[in-house]
């Protein structure tokens, strides 16, 4: 699969580091960065820590991944961009998507409160249906 990205990318060029990097990340799963560069240095040994690290930072700033600061948790990485939701389980720290809800009609606002919206980030805080079937 050719990964392309072209999100204001002026004067950055799209290297095969970050091509590799990118298509990590939309085969995980919201990881950290270090989960992220472990599972990459599996089959690319050759890519150090700190390009994942910074090409990572480079993208979220530039719109091409999500950057999620999730409660009690390192800071995660997510490929979707479309507004969503997060679910994180307080005990395995599992984050998963949510697409539905009542709240979604909150992404769309352009001001809230007289606040002029620039962006929205949704987090509920739970335990998961695995941990959850570990109670009983």
């Amino acid at each position: 699969m050719l990964l392309r990205y072209n999100i204001n990318m002026e004067n950055k060029r799209n290297t095969e580091q970050k091509r590799v990097i990118l298509s990590a990340l939309m085969q995980a799963d919201h990881p950290t960065a270090s989960e992220l560069y472990e599972n990459i240095r599996l089959t690319n040994p050759h890519l150090s820590r700190a390009t994942v690290f910074r090409v990572l930072g480079q993208f979220a700033d530039d719109g091409v991944i999500r950057r999620l600061n999730l409660l009690g948790s390192d800071t995660r990485f997510d490929a979707r961009t479309a507004p969503h939701a997060h679910c994180h389980c307080v005990r395995c720290g599992r984050v998963s998507d949510v697409f539905e809800g009542d709240f979604v009609p909150l992404f769309s606002s352009d001001e809230v409160a007289g606040y002029k919206i620039l962006s929205t980030e949704i987090e509920f805080n739970g335990i998961c249906p695995d941990c959850l079937k570990q109670d009983n």
